[in-house]
């Protein structure tokens, strides 16, 4: 017996406990479940095929903490404000975020009304990464 239990109905036939089946009048004909067509495979959409596949990437490709390093000759604590190696100053100002909402305002106010004070919060915001 298959899975699910005892079947109810026949292929072709309407079901009176399903009123979305009934409506065909050529429910059996040239269906999966009756072996005839098969059903077409959807096309994919103009979205999806303008998106490229993305590479997959193997686990013998990530770094992992027991490889060995890429930069034998740099401290550890090389960009932090502790420890052997240059600081922070080495590492050089982050790259400006357009989407800070401080950032966008203050360069606003620059192009209505540009100052001296509003170039420092500039140049500060671009040092923190803003």
């Amino acid at each position: 017996m298959p899975r699910g239990g005892k079947r109810q109905g026949t292929p072709g036939r309407g079901y009176s406990n399903r009123t979305d089946l009934t409506s065909d009048p050529n429910m059996g004909v040239n269906s999966a479940a009756t072996g005839g067509m098969v059903a077409p495979a959807a096309e994919p959409s103009p979205m999806e095929q303008a998106i490229p596949a993305t590479p997959q990437i193997g686990a013998d490709e990530v770094p992992n903490l027991t490889d060995p390093t890429a930069r034998p000759a740099e401290p550890v604590t090389a960009g932090l404000s502790v420890g052997p190696g240059p600081g922070p100053e080495a590492v050089g100002p982050m790259p400006p975020s357009p989407s800070d909402p401080v950032r966008q305002a203050v360069q606003a106010l620059m192009l209505i009304a540009p100052n001296p004070d509003l170039t420092r919060i500039m140049n500060r915001l671009d040092y923190e990464g803003r």
